[in-house]
């Protein structure tokens, strides 16, 4: 996915922004950052998270600043316990818990469920799994010295 970071990572006005948000228009496609396997695949809002039950779902339609949560996101495990994030996605990912995906696999596409005002990609990297407050990085710096520039 090719898009501008507008959004950094727990900024002066954003502390407890642990990602750094991508612009992109709606329905572009998601792409793992790495390869690894897929180890959450959820619906959050309004503080509440469920796991894809195959019906419709909170995280189906847009949400709106203030809602909290990332909406639809999944995580995935690279080796070293780094994982990755991928919120506010516009349906349910397209991968599932469990399944192993390659570097560039689409897993998803842009949306803006969940606590969003606009259609964006928030991308979280957390070095330890599983994925904390404590352990998110600063995804822009660290995917570098991984190989993987932003």
């Amino acid at each position: 996915m090719v898009g501008e970071a507008v959004s950094g990572f727990r900024t002066g006005d954003r502390p407890g922004h642990d990602g750094v948000d991508i612009m992109a228009a709606r329905g572009t496609v998601v792409r793992a950052a790495a390869g690894g396997v897929v180890v959450r695949v959820r619906c959050n809002v309004g503080g509440d998270s469920w796991e894809p039950t195959g019906g419709p779902m909170p995280c189906d339609s847009d949400g709106y600043p203030g809602l909290g949560g990332c909406g639809w996101y999944a995580e995935i495990r690279h080796p070293g316990d780094v994982v990755t994030r991928y919120c506010h996605l516009i349906r349910q990912p397209a991968v599932t818990v469990g399944e192993p995906v390659t570097a560039g696999q689409p897993i998803g596409y842009v949306g803006s469920s969940g606590n969003s005002s606009g259609p964006h990609l928030h991308y979280e990297a957390h070095d330890g799994y599983p994925a904390t407050e404590d352990n998110a990085v600063d995804p822009i710096p660290f995917m570098r010295r991984k190989g993987v520039p932003l």
